[in-house]
């Protein structure tokens, strides 16, 4: 990450305060690594998620459902890994794995925990949604991009209570984003620990970027149209309100992400992205699915 040095001995301090690092299922860390093997043929990853059975009833629960509308009922992971494709398939892991870990982890009563994941996952909802009327490469990408840019904030929430809890205090009294107030109290944001933990999970270079600089797309070098494309679905939730953001304030656009996202040809103006706006409900309507993923 991109870092100043005052910024590093912040996040360096954050991260030796938080005692028990949250990793990833081993399950779902092989699961990435057999995708990103050549080798791997449907048969070997059809046999790796299978042997857990948690992890196979919420995978054919979320390709069954509205989200993903296939006309033909999909039974068996093996069927599941040939129609939906090795790279959705690790899409799918790595958002059911984050549901599960942290819809259930404590946070400070300031945290309205529900709200978040309604953001997060409208979040996701939405990058999927503009991925596919704006034609990037890999929608499900963009739905995972959405539903993890916040990560940070579940950590803070979870390992810094009391801090965290002060910079939702200061967010709302004084009227600032969330990530201003906890620049004001920490000294770095959740977007810069987001991104370290998506680091040390070794999440791919551009979700790692697409969650450090949603708020900042054009500072990013790996996938800026990635990045630009989680910066318009964060906007387009907070201008919907869709759950809690952690602070009141409105939408504000990057003209930067506008012109960043100019993908096949395409131009975006935002006169356009308002009109998205009806599409993006519709798709939200659907995804009621990964919302009762979540414990309440």
């Amino acid at each position: 990450m991109n870092l100043s040095d005052s910024q590093r001995e912040n996040l360096r301090r954050i991260t030796e305060d938080i005692v028990d690092l949250p990793t990833l299922p081993v399950v779902v860390v092989q699961i990435m690594e057999m995708v990103d093997n050549p080798k791997t043929s449907a048969a070997d990853l059809t046999r790796l998620i299978s042997s857990d059975q948690s992890l196979t009833a919420k995978m054919l629960k979320l390709a069954n459902s509205a989200f993903y509308g296939f006309p033909r009922r999909i039974g068996t992971i093996g069927l599941a890994v040939v129609v939906l494709g090795f790279d959705t398939i690790k899409n799918l892991v790595l958002s059911i794995s984050v549901l599960e870990k942290f819809s259930r982890s404590r946070s400070g009563q300031m945290f309205d925990r529900m709200g978040f994941w309604e953001h997060s996952i409208g979040c996701g909802v939405a990058g999927r949604f503009l991925a596919r009327k704006l034609g990037y490469r890999v929608s499900g990408e963009a739905f995972v991009a959405g539903l993890l840019h916040d990560l940070g904030k579940l950590i803070l929430s979870q390992y810094l209570v009391e801090e965290f809890s002060q910079c939702l205090q200061i967010a709302i009294k004084d009227d600032l984003f969330i990530r201003d107030a906890e620049k004001t109290v920490l000294g770095v944001t959740h977007a810069e620990v987001g991104g370290w933990l998506a680091e040390e999970w070794n999440l791919p270079r551009q979700l790692v970027e697409a969650i450090h600089f949603h708020h900042n797309p054009a500072r990013a070098k790996k996938d800026r149209e990635l990045v630009a494309l989680t910066h318009l679905a964060d906007v387009l939730c907070r201008a919907e309100k869709v759950g809690f953001s952690g602070d009141s304030k409105g939408a504000i656009l990057d003209p930067e992400a506008l012109e960043i996202f100019s993908i096949n040809g395409k131009e975006i103006s935002e006169d356009t992205f308002v009109k998205f706006k009806d599409g993006f409900r519709e798709e939200l309507s659907k995804a009621a699915v990964f919302n009762s993923m979540i414990r309440r």
